[in-house]
């Protein structure tokens, strides 16, 4: 019946669109509302049970008076009985009176009514005869014997309490609607004051735009669960505001690296345009010019989509099982033949090394790694190239003794565009995107890479990659 009640009224409530300040401040007032009703019901009751009317406690203090009469031997037993049901019969309280077992005393209705004093009987008699059955807390000690008492009971019509119970249910109401008041005033006040971070929050949220995102929320100015929600708030602010930096800087890394072959070929199509239908050896040179170009810009836009694939998990892997030791050795005999510095490249792996990878990446992160490796070693190098099984997990080390990377760099190594070496240029150090593909298909792996270099001593790449995949 409650719950249907509580379903109800939060259905009525619904409709009314209340603010969340509103909704707290009514739900709290009519939870107060359904305590105070139940306070307005019991508190009547139980004063029925643990009170007694002045009227029988008038009463009370004549029979103790003859009660201290009868146990002095002043009066028989059945005078005493003779006052009490005089006394009953004016006043309609109804007396019994017990030594241990023993009934002395009996008045009025308590002659027909023999049964047990029980709290189920106390209730009945109260909702079904509109009268109150009790025991009396303050007994008749009995003379020369210590410690015993008479039993008293008594029974008297409940309008004796109607005064009473007017003026306790008066001050109880009275009370009760002015905490409700207070509720209504006072929460108010007080849920306003504990929202208003909230309010705070989304005056910034509506603020913070993409040209405008280094507003934050006053942490300073919240408490407890408020102020742990801002803090995450700030924090994703936060990485809004440097998600959109490396956005912004990747758009105009990527226009500028595409500014460069777009104008090459520009300049020469319009020298094309103007003298090269004529001349074969500037059509020559300009036809291999915008092919040049042309395959640069087309693997520069090829890096690019397996990076957005890599971002969006879409990143396709062919996982086979193959001979690692012949992917090493080929890729170390192919920078050999193409070395022009004479550089001393090693490779330190077992014959049979089967692992279950994609071998079409890991030979691409492999170059990656290589012609870093050879770029910033100087002639007469050395780079060495190690790969072990350790465990469940293969370990792959490409080490050389070149410039090495400064450690205040080490953290901006993998990003896009980035180069350690600022004055390397296009021609030469290349788009600055092939660590952050080598990144890319070493995480997609589910491996981890790391890096050792200190400037003067050379670098070390260290990848790591978990040997449990299975094979489709």
């Amino acid at each position: 019946m409650m719950t249907k009640l509580l379903n109800k009224f939060q259905f009525i409530f619904q409709q009314f669109h209340l603010s969340i300040r509103r909704r707290i401040t009514v739900g709290y007032a009519f939870l107060y509302s359904c305590v105070s009703l139940m306070i307005i019901v019991l508190v009547p009751f139980f004063y029925l049970f643990i009170s007694t009317p002045s009227r029988v406690e008038q009463q009370h203090n004549w029979m103790n008076s003859m009660l201290h009469i009868y146990d002095t031997q002043e009066i028989t037993l059945e005078r005493m009985e003779e006052e009490f049901e005089v006394i009953a019969q004016r006043s309609e309280v109804a007396f019994r009176i017990q030594d241990g077992e023993e009934v002395l005393v009996e008045t009025g209705v308590f002659k027909e009514q023999k049964k047990p004093y029980k709290m189920s009987q106390r209730i009945k008699t109260v909702f079904g005869e509109g009268k109150m059955y009790k025991r009396l807390s303050n007994q008749f000690i009995r003379q020369g014997e210590e410690g015993d008492r008479y039993e008293v009971y008594v029974l008297y019509p409940l309008y004796f309490y109607y005064g009473e119970l007017f003026g306790l249910l008066f001050i109880v109401v009275f009370f009760q609607i002015l905490g409700g008041v207070f509720i209504c005033v006072i929460g108010e006040v007080h849920v306003k004051k504990i929202l208003n971070p909230i309010y705070h929050m989304t005056k910034v949220a509506e603020e913070v735009s993409m040209s405008n995102l280094t507003l934050r929320i006053d942490v300073e100015a919240t408490k407890y669960e408020l102020k742990d929600l801002a803090l995450t708030l700030n924090e994703m602010l936060d990485r809004l505001d440097r998600d959109y930096s490396k956005q912004k800087s990747f758009v105009s890394d990527v226009s500028h690296e595409l500014r460069t072959p777009i104008s090459i070929i520009n300049g020469y199509a319009s020298m094309l345009e103007r003298w090269g239908k004529k001349d074969s050896e500037i059509l020559d040179e300009s036809v291999d010019a915008i092919v040049s170009e042309g395959k640069n810009m087309q693997h520069l836009v090829e890096n690019l989509l397996t990076l957005v694939r890599s971002d969006n998990h879409t990143l396709q892997f062919n996982y086979t099982r193959f001979n690692l030791s012949d992917l090493l050795n080929d890729t170390v005999r192919e920078f050999k033949m193409l070395n022009s510095k004479e550089q001393q490249i090693f490779c330190q792996v077992p014959d049979v090394l089967y692992v279950t990878l994609d071998e079409g990446k890991m030979r691409q992160a492999l170059r990656i790694f290589v012609d870093n490796a050879v770029k910033y070693t100087p002639e007469q190098g050395m780079i060495n190239i190690k790969a072990t099984l350790i465990g469940n997990e293969l370990h792959l080390h490409i080490k050389d003794n070149g410039m090495g990377i400064d450690k205040d760099a080490l953290p901006y190594l993998f990003e896009r565009f980035y180069r350690s070496d600022v004055s390397r240029t296009r021609q030469t150090g290349g788009y600055g995107l092939g660590l952050s593909i080598a990144k890319a298909i070493v995480l997609g792996h589910k491996g981890k890479i790391h890096v050792k270099s200190a400037l003067g001593t050379g670098s070390e790449f260290i990848c790591v990659f978990p040997m449990d995949h299975q094979v489709d």
